[in-house]
């Protein structure tokens, strides 16, 4: 009597389907202030070191103008940016790269409350950057990233911290 054990193969491709969340900071060195805001990104993962992104980005940054015509007034500069984009991963390293389509917007507010537009514009969003996933027990992951991102009249260097759920 013969017997014979079979052993299974524990898959290590990544999950396919991957959306995540996060906020953003840094400095737009163009314009010389802080910037926030927030992403959104789906990346679809076909392959073990390839994964293909596509995102909305929405940023501000504030800056007050002491000597306008108006008198001093608070600067709003706004980008809205939808872009893809892929990613190359070495283990939980990865380096990535995305461009779209960004439109621009400023306001001014003046101290008496009133507003006023500082115009708008679309133009080519571009993004650059390398990030680190930290997994986590249930297979989601927290991406830490930094790298230079925005508009050819605001380009910006900073980072987010994003909690990537996978399935």
């Amino acid at each position: 009597m013969a017997m014979t054990t079979a052993h299974g193969q524990i898959s290590t491709n990544p999950p396919k389907h991957n959306f995540s969340i996060g906020p953003l900071a840094g400095y737009d060195y163009e314009l010389k202030g802080p910037v926030y805001g927030g992403g959104l990104m789906y990346e679809f993962r076909p392959f073990k070191n390839v994964g293909f992104t596509a995102g909305f980005n929405y940023e501000q940054m504030r800056k007050n103008v002491p000597e306008s015509s108006f008198g001093e007034e608070t600067w709003r500069h706004e980008v809205y940016a939808f872009h893809v984009g892929a990613r190359y991963y070495m283990g939980d390293f990865y380096l990535g790269a995305a461009l779209g389509l960004g439109h621009e917007r400023g306001t001014f507010k003046q101290t008496d409350g009133m507003t006023r537009s500082g115009g708008s514009t679309n133009s080519l969003y571009k993004s650059i950057g390398a990030g680190y996933q930290i997994s986590l027990r249930n297979r989601d992951a927290i991406e830490i990233e930094t790298g230079t991102f925005g508009t050819s009249t605001s380009m910006k260097v900073g980072g987010t911290v994003r909690y990537k759920f996978r399935r």
